[in-house]
């Protein structure tokens, strides 16, 4: 069966195909994601158009295999947005031997999100933030004239970078610098 398409005859089979290649670059796409909520979204598209592709060239192997990938993408995403952690931030003091152990802990990866030149030693407010009683990253500031805070170190560990954090921390209650006197944060731009 053809179809005409402008001056071109475009057969249902390579229509069929190119879905095909979409629902293969979805996945592969997917596969590249760092984010978890991203690779599910994006997977389940996937998924989703191979299940497609899988009903246009009446193949059940692969209509059983991307439905049930389906299944378990919606399955974990549900999972990922519906659980409520426990989200503190705690304040601790720049030479807390907690702190310097989940620094040394993740020294390496760490060093790309501090300031370049500055420290944990070079900050003056310093917060430890938990999820589930978990340490889930750090952050130090330096205190600048007129109530302004320089951001020296925002660090959220590979398992926990998921917005989840920044929000407890900069978000809801963020009143937390304001009871410190801290009326901006600013985040140094390194060329």
């Amino acid at each position: 069966m053809c179809q005409v398409i402008g001056d071109a005859i475009v057969s249902a089979e390579a229509v069929y195909e190119l879905i095909g290649y979409v629902g293969s670059a979805l996945i592969v796409i997917s596969l590249a994601m760092s984010s978890i909520i991203r690779l599910r979204v994006v997977n389940l598209a996937g998924a989703l158009v191979f299940s497609f592709y899988g009903v246009l060239i009446g193949s059940i192997p692969v209509i059983v295999t991307n439905v049930i990938i389906s299944g378990l993408d919606i399955w974990y995403l549900r999972k990922e947005l519906m659980t409520r952690e426990a989200l503190t931030v705690v304040p601790v003091d720049g030479d807390d031997a907690f702190l310097a152990t989940f620094v040394d802990l993740h020294r390496e990866d760490l060093d790309s999100f501090v300031t370049e030149g500055r420290g944990i030693a070079d900050g003056d407010v310093h917060f430890v933030m938990l999820r589930d009683a978990n340490v889930a990253g750090v952050f130090v500031g330096s205190r600048t004239d007129g109530g302004g805070l320089d951001v020296v170190v925002d660090y959220v560990a590979k398992p926990y970078r998921d917005l989840k954090s920044g929000s407890s921390l900069y978000g809801d209650d963020a009143k937390r610098f304001a009871d410190l006197g801290i009326a901006t944060i600013r985040v140094p731009v390194v060329d």
